[in-house]
This record gives structure tokens, C-alpha cells and sequence, in this order.
């Protein structure tokens, strides 16, 4: 069996071990496996959650010394448990690839920048929230399959200043953003450092 990559996670607090974990994650294929070593408080009832919340799956959980060890095999995605929620989860899936094919369509002045999230559900309560303070000058998108093969949301902004201080918010505010994109002609959404 091969040796499986180890990430350190420790003297990281959440929400940050699960956008490093994340990242990690999509660089591997599906079926293999990550083992990964944390401290954060808690950290076990978060590895949980966001493992139901994104389909992947924890082998194992133990922990030692203060810290967590646990191995995540990467998942499909999540698709809902009940019949409602697997409807609710197609619905908005087909909202927002219609709304990208729109966008294809008519073209209007499309984003140049896109915030990735740790989960489909974290990626929606960030939305609610930006909302809820009245930022409303982002689009709502699936995420593209040259980011994530598998399904996500991500919000798109136009200007740079802008999508840097709306992520530095979510980021301040404990949300799990992970990176923001650049969308370039090519497809290749490189990740924009800040």
C-alpha cells in the first residue's frame, strides 16, 4: 500500500484547517486518500460535518495528545440524503447552469474574479449572509469544472478590490472561503494571491 500524503493542520483554527484540507482534497482523485494531523479545538465535530457536507469520507478519526488524526477519502460530492433535499440540491444545481448558459448567451460584462468555498452549504450561508449586510453586487455560479470537477457555488465579482474585500470579510467573519480565481480567457482560473 502506498504511503498516504500527511497534512499538518496544527496551530490552525477553524475554519482554516478545512480550506487547507479542501484544497488538498481537489489535487487528488477520487478514491485515494489524505491523512491529516490537527489541533484545533473541536476539530472533530467540524471534520464530521464537513465531510457529510461534501461527500467525502472519513476512515478514520482518533485522538491523540491534544491533536486529531484522521484520514479523508476523497468523495463524488454530496447530493442530498432525503428525496428532498436530492431535489433541492438538482434544483439549484439546474438554476445555476442555466444562469450560466444565459450568461453565454446574451454577454453581459461577466465576472472576472470567483470565491471558492470549502462546501456547497458553506458557500450558501455565505451568500445569505453577504445578503443579509446588503452586498449584492456578485453573481451566483456553479463552479467551473476546470476549478472542481465535481459540483460547487462560488460568487463572481468584476472588480478585484472588490472580490478581495468581500472574501477578507467572509474570511473575518469565520466563513470557509477557500480562494478567488481569476477567470482568464483560457479557462485556467488561476488562484489570485493576496
Amino acid at each position: 500500500m502506498d504511503k498516504l500524503k500527511e497534512l499538518n493542520l496544527k496551530g490552525l483554527l477553524c475554519p482554516t484547517p478545512l480550506v487547507h484540507l479542501s484544497r488538498e482534497l481537489n489535487k487528488i482523485k477520487t478514491g485515494e486518500s489524505l491523512k491529516i494531523v490537527a489541533d484545533a479545538p473541536n476539530f472533530d465535530k467540524d471534520l464530521k460535518i464537513w465531510c457529510h457536507q461534501t461527500g467525502n469520507k472519513l476512515l478514520s478519526l482518533e485522538k491523540r495528545n491534544n491533536e486529531y488524526i484522521a484520514v479523508i477519502q476523497r468523495g463524488k460530492g454530496w447530493h442530498g440524503d432525503s428525496f428532498l433535499e436530492k431535489v433541492r440540491f438538482y434544483a439549484i444545481g439546474i438554476k445555476l447552469h442555466l444562469l450560466m448558459y444565459l450568461l453565454e448567451i446574451f454577454k453581459p460584462k461577466k465576472p472576472k474574479y470567483l470565491i471558492t468555498f470549502i462546501s456547497i452549504p458553506e458557500g450558501f450561508r455565505a451568500i445569505e449572509f453577504l445578503e443579509k449586510k446588503g452586498i449584492n453586487d456578485f453573481i451566483t455560479l456553479p463552479v467551473p469544472n476546470e476549478i472542481y470537477e465535481y459540483c460547487g457555488v462560488v460568487i463572481g465579482f468584476k472588480s478585484k478590490d472588490r472580490v478581495i474585500e468581500v472574501y477578507r470579510l467572509l474570511q473575518s467573519e469565520g466563513f470557509g472561503v477557500q480562494d478567488i480565481h481569476i477567470v482568464d480567457k483560457d479557462k485556467n482560473y488561476p488562484i489570485l494571491n493576496i
